[in-house]
């Protein structure tokens, strides 16, 4: 009887950590900008600039579509 609980406890430890693998995988897929939040439309263009005093790349993202054409994404906060 120990050995089935030990089997059961290992198969669910395996289901567990393939779990976790599987959703960590799925959120970082998701992260990505794929439409305009405006409009709706999918043509976005990424723009990057760096800024050399500080070391780090501004991420922004410009809508292509030419009735909206909006900058948008957390490198317009100031």
């Amino acid at each position: 009887m120990t050995m089935r609980k030990s089997s059961i406890f290992k198969i669910a430890g395996v289901l567990l950590l393939v779990f976790i693998t599987c959703l960590a995988i799925f959120s970082c897929a998701r992260d990505s900008v794929t439409y305009c939040p405006f409009c709706g439309q999918a043509g976005i263009r990424e723009i990057s600039t760096y800024d050399t005093a500080t070391g780090q790349t501004i991420i922004t993202y410009q809508c292509t579509n030419s009735e909206c054409g909006k900058k948008f994404g957390a490198g317009i906060v100031p």
